[in-house]
């Protein structure tokens, strides 16, 4: 025991006239509440805002001690997208792919548990859809986004074979895009509008994006995705034709 009460072995401190004592975290306990500092202070204000004095200043602890975990602020940015990344997936794929769900079902468990972690942690969430200049942390943006089509389109081929008549695997990846860019757009709109709930969002989405999806498992397509189902353009053309045909002139 050393004169002013600390333990050798660094466990424990007791600091000042008061005689309270101030227990040292642990490496790993240190970077994980450095990592819970920089999502707030990212989320509220931008990667290119930040710097690595205000994500100490948040922790309470000095920038040096950062760098002892952390190379730069670009590494830093990075752990809290593949965490935010990793968890996001991992909750829309297991409600995606439980037992006994397929069609809408799917996407609107998908959908459920994306809005959930969007609305629990927009701060995590805010990373991937907020623009930096910095062209790495970009191209990392751009690299997350690509796992969750990969992720969406592993959903899709759950779904039984007869529905996917005619659909090539880049025509899945092409719905993937689709849905995982209006995930992320109705995400984003929702960080400006907190007062919307879940269900609000998740209804939005299912109407939109499952009229067209059910009408494709259907069979129904336009255009050169005609083949292997009911190609509806030319009844669609009609229809507008025989509307046009029956205005009265004016």
């Amino acid at each position: 025991m050393h004169e002013d009460g600390s333990k050798a072995n660094g466990k424990t401190q007791r600091t000042g006239a008061t005689g309270k004592r101030r227990r040292r975290l642990r490496a790993e306990e240190r970077r994980e509440s450095i990592l819970k500092a920089a999502n707030l202070v990212f989320g509220q204000r931008g990667y290119d805002t930040v710097r690595i004095d205000d994500v100490a200043a948040a922790a309470g602890i000095s920038k040096a001690l950062i760098y002892e975990h952390f190379r730069s602020k670009q590494e830093l940015y990075a752990e809290l997208m593949n965490r935010a990344a990793l968890e996001m997936l991992d909750r829309i794929v297991a409600a995606g792919s439980a037992p006994g769900i397929s069609g809408s079902g799917r996407l609107e468990q998908g959908a459920t548990a994306g809005f959930g972690f969007v609305t629990e942690k927009p701060e995590a969430f805010q990373m991937f859809v907020r623009d930096v200049t910095d062209p790495e942390v970009a191209q990392q943006q751009a690299a997350l986004r690509r796992g969750a089509v990969a992720a969406m389109v592993g959903l899709m081929e759950m779904e039984p074979p007869s529905t996917r008549i005619g659909l090539e695997r880049r025509n899945l990846e092409q719905l993937a895009e689709m849905v995982v860019g209006g995930f992320y757009a109705l995400g984003d709109w929702w960080l400006r509008n907190r007062d919307a709930d879940v269900s609000e969002l998740v209804s939005m989405m299912l109407s939109f994006m499952w009229l067209g999806l059910g009408r494709i498992q259907e069979g129904e397509r336009m255009g050169s995705l005609g083949v292997g189902g009911n190609d509806v353009a030319d009844a669609e053309n009609d229809s507008h034709e025989s509307l046009s045909r029956a205005r009265p002139p004016a």
